[in-house]
């Protein structure tokens, strides 16, 4: 079993695991592309020439700036994002924000359905 690295940021949390992060955003938070530079640089310190896959653990509400988004398809080895929500509105936004993003894309009820759709893109 692999370790799990944490960090904890000013808005949000990010957990580590082998080849896939879970980030949950605090409660009012207005995701920035800022903020998605520094996440940037810290999971990529993790996964240098690794690909991974990116799932946001939707538990509180907040806002994405969706240029965020552009920039982090931008990303070669993130193979895909993951929004995990159970709110209709939050899987409208979910899908919403899809539109800006270029590559594999998921939306999800359950952290389990997540990972399960992360080792898929990543061929495991």
């Amino acid at each position: 079993m692999s370790r799990i690295l944490y960090h904890n940021l000013d808005y949000g949390e990010l957990f580590i695991f082998g080849n896939y992060v879970i980030a949950q955003i605090n409660e009012g938070v207005v995701l920035k592309p800022e903020n998605n530079d520094e996440m940037r640089d810290i999971i990529l310190n993790h996964f240098t020439d690794k690909n991974w896959v990116y799932i946001s653990n939707r538990t509180m509400e907040y806002t994405v700036n969706p240029i965020t988004y552009l920039e982090t398809s931008k990303i070669d080895n993130l193979l895909g994002v993951c929004i995990i929500t159970t709110s209709l509105i939050g899987k409208k936004t979910a899908l919403f924000e899809s539109k800006f993003y270029a590559k594999r894309f998921m939306v999800a009820s359950t952290v389990l359905e997540a990972i399960e759709w992360a080792s898929e893109v990543l061929g495991e």
